[in-house]
């Protein structure tokens, strides 16, 4: 895993008018990026290390996964779901059921793990702050789907009235997003997964795998 530290710079991008009042606008996507993932989707998950007392750290996970693989990644997934829980949760399992599940991560197209490392700050500022550089990362990667996992009506609208303010300055201009329960989407697994080993010190082996660290 490669780590890359962002200090706390404003991104100088396009200011468009109006944009902060468009949600998730359809817009055809674009051609010109460094990457070929027009058909990826990222799954975002989130961790405060400490159990939420640390308040110098937060963690946001982003799994980019291929549409044409989603079908057969489901699967995956859903295959090594224990009986016993209605979704994969890394907090929830057994060190060996740990070992099983990393694997599923070889289903990624790319991991992205956005860290804040920085001075203590309210869990808004820091997650602003992770998701702020993680919109930067998707759309220097040409990817238009973002998927989160539900943390209940309050925290979703809280990351809508997010993504708007980003418009405002040109970030994340031809994203759209869902808010989906983590057992109505199994890929939002992926994202726990690599969420909790990050957390936990285990190292992810993929080719693809970055973690970015905001301050």
């Amino acid at each position: 895993m490669k780590t890359i530290v962002s200090m706390a710079v404003p991104f100088v991008v396009l200011n468009l008018a109006r944009v902060g009042r468009e949600r998730n606008r359809s817009i055809p996507e674009q051609d010109d990026t460094q990457y070929s993932t027009r058909m990826q989707r990222a799954y975002v998950d989130e961790s405060e290390p400490g159990g939420g007392l640390d308040h110098t750290a937060y963690v946001i996970a982003a799994v980019l996964v291929s549409s044409d693989d989603e079908p057969d990644t489901r699967d995956a997934v859903e295959q090594l779901r224990p009986t016993r829980m209605r979704k994969l949760h890394w907090y929830e399992a057994l060190p060996t059921q740990r070992v099983s599940w990393l694997d599923l991560l070889r289903h990624a197209v790319e991991i992205l793990v956005i860290r804040y490392d920085g001075m203590p700050a309210r869990p808004e500022r820091r997650r602003r702050r992770c998701l702020e550089r993680l919109v930067h990362e998707l759309d220097a990667r040409g990817v238009h789907r973002l998927v989160f996992e539900s943390r209940g009506p309050h925290a979703d609208r809280g990351d809508r009235r997010l993504l708007d303010s980003f418009r405002g300055y040109g970030l994340g201009m031809t994203l759209r997003h869902q808010h989906l329960r983590g057992e109505h989407e199994p890929l939002l697994a992926l994202a726990d997964i690599a969420c909790g080993a990050h957390s936990a010190g285990v190292l992810v082996d993929h080719p693809r795998s970055s973690e970015i660290v905001v301050r």
